[in-house]
């Protein structure tokens, strides 16, 4: 975590968060933690997953994790959710990160890529949130986060047209946002809210060689000037999100999608304008009167 948080706001919950081996998800085990919520975590890297579990246990926290862990397979999901049942009770909150896509562009992507990035992006959400929420029902509501992102923007970002070879990954991402819409149309009355936060780029370890450091002329030309704050996510910024869609003060909140890009979707990806446009009209105006 880049700051030091210690709270309540998720004192006494269960949250069951996939994929905590690094990046994302081992930021919000660790916030949710400090928050006060006992932690289940999931990965398929064991040391990694292990690494998050001390790190959890260093803080005072507790946390199960089940580790390795494939997602994809709906009876693993089933025993992970005994394993909650079992050590603790029920499970009040899920943020679902884990998944996994092959890449290409429209015209170079197989069926078994498209076929593979569905099942292991969309079809995977789609299971751990369905056996969540019949653990969930059971303790009369909760909360479910899933993850999108900017590429699954319907509108906007401009994000398949720069990066054609993202193509499944972005199509799967869109169909978790729209997902997450239905989700919490059938289990709003269930009192279980459903939520989508979608990153745009974020800061982890897999990609710090692509986005360069800060300051960097690669990091301007790859990220900074594509945002309206000028500058890319990190993990925390993610988690920040998640936390306050998990918490009691999103009570009423739900069938949202978050986006967290620091504007990339607000501006067409194309980041803050290069000129001042009051100047821009004014100068406008008088040229098209001084040529009256």
């Amino acid at each position: 975590m880049r700051g030091c948080y210690m709270g309540d706001r998720l004192k006494g919950k269960v949250a069951l968060i996939t994929g905590t081996g690094d990046g994302i998800a081992r930021s919000t085990a660790l916030r949710f933690a400090a928050e006060g919520a006992r932690i289940v975590g999931c990965d398929l890297d064991p040391d990694k997953a292990a690494e998050t579990l001390r790190l959890v246990e260093q803080m005072g926290g507790e946390m199960l994790s089940v580790h390795p862990v494939d997602l994809a397979d709906e009876a693993m999901i089933a025993r992970l959710m005994e394993r909650i049942e079992e050590r603790f009770g029920g499970l009040d909150i899920l943020v679902h990160y884990a998944m996994t896509s092959r890449y290409g562009s429209p015209d170079a992507v197989t069926r078994a890529d498209m076929n593979y990035s569905l099942d292991n992006v969309v079809t995977m959400s789609f299971l751990v949130a369905q056996q969540a929420a019949a653990l969930m029902r059971k303790r009369g509501g909760g909360s479910i986060v899933l993850t999108g992102s900017v590429s699954g923007a319907t509108f906007g970002s401009g994000f398949i047209g720069n990066l054609g070879h993202i193509f499944p990954y972005a199509v799967a991402k869109g169909a978790v946002i729209r997902m997450g819409i239905a989700l919490a149309n059938h289990l709003g009355r269930d009192r279980i809210r459903v939520n989508v936060v979608s990153p745009g780029t974020v800061y982890t370890p897999a990609v710090a060689a692509l986005y360069g450091d800060e300051g960097t002329e690669e990091r301007r030309m790859l990220i900074d000037r594509q945002t309206l704050l000028g500058r890319i996510s990190y993990p925390d910024d993610i988690t920040n999100a998640a936390l306050f869609l998990a918490s009691d003060e999103a009570s009423n909140i739900t069938g949202i999608n978050l986006y967290v890009d620091g504007g990339y979707v607000a501006s067409g990806s194309a980041g803050s304008a290069l000129f001042d446009v009051e100047e821009l009209l004014d100068r406008t105006v008088e040229r098209a009167l001084g040529g009256r």
